[in-house]
């Protein structure tokens, strides 16, 4: 498994789990920390909703999901490769902003890598219908372009497609053939969530890192009890939206004598607010790459 194409999966899976997410930061339970800062999204003691089933909360979140046009995003990825004997410890931090109605994205990504490898990228990131713009702010690595240049690339169908499918499709992927166990009620950011576990689909997860590339051979994952090990999921799902307010996840991935764990947490606030996303004007002119 190459570092290189797992990163740009993870790309890929970030953009695709931010879409299907909304509004969040910290949690704390509901028992010991009542929500005093956004009493107009929780309804009073009286009017708690009934614990709702695994298959209810699915149905709500792909009901839900077309309502979701604009959001904030922060995430962090951590992912350790373990290879011959060799470690690297990779991770990345992402804030940005998202307008699906426009096709619009902006971000920011800070990379550090430690262990046999050492290195620190920085990087800053538009999506505009279907062209990426980007520029490398900070890079202690020959990375074969220029520094605080901007440069940009025509992503292709299959990334178009994952970036600025509907709310549906991309919740579709991660909770209709999955399993939701509703483990209570949490507060985050001062909305009302309950709080699950979510036991994903094995065969779909496994078909999903095929198609994006993140191992040399697709057919050296062919068991997922082999390959994909010590798998969690959580998030928190807004009692009065059905919006997942937060994920996140974590996985160990097994093949060719290499093992990839990964541990991931995306959160989302801001949603349906007034967003504007700008081209910088330095960027207009960006050198054309592919």
């Amino acid at each position: 498994m190459k570092s290189g194409k797992f990163l740009a999966t993870l790309l890929s899976l970030l953009m695709l789990l931010s879409l299907a997410l909304g509004g969040c930061s910290s949690a704390t339970d509901d028992t010991d920390s009542p929500d005093t800062n956004n009493n107009n999204n929780n309804p009073p003691a009286s009017e708690t909703p009934t614990t709702p089933t695994g298959s209810q909360l699915i149905a709500s979140i792909l009901a839900a999901s077309p309502n979701i046009t604009s959001f904030n995003t922060t995430s962090v990825i951590e992912m350790t490769i373990q290879v011959s004997g060799m470690s690297v410890r990779t991770v990345m931090t992402t804030n940005g902003q998202e307008d699906l109605s426009n096709q619009k994205a902006h971000l920011t990504t800070s990379t550090i890598m430690t262990g046999e490898i050492e290195s620190t990228l920085e990087m800053e990131m538009y999506l505009i219908d279907s062209i990426q713009y980007f520029k490398i702010t900070n890079s202690d690595q020959y990375t074969g372009i220029q520094l605080n240049t901007w440069y940009k690339m025509l992503m292709d169908a299959q990334t178009q497609n994952q970036n600025w499918d509907s709310q549906t499709q991309q919740n579709d992927y991660l909770f209709s053939k999955s399993t939701l166990t509703v483990d209570g009620s949490e507060t985050i950011n001062g909305v009302s969530c309950w709080k699950v576990t979510i036991t994903p689909d094995m065969e779909e997860l496994i078909q999903y890192l095929n198609e994006q590339q993140a191992v040399d051979d697709p057919s050296s994952i062919t068991n997922p009890s082999d390959n994909l090990k010590n798998i969690k999921m959580t998030a928190w799902i807004a009692k009065d939206t059905s919006f997942v307010v937060k994920m996140d996840m974590s996985m160990d991935i097994v093949t060719e004598g290499q093992t990839l764990s990964l541990v991931m947490s995306i959160s989302i606030d801001n949603i349906n607010q007034p967003v504007t996303i700008t081209l910088p004007p330095d960027a207009v002119n960006a050198i054309q790459l592919g």
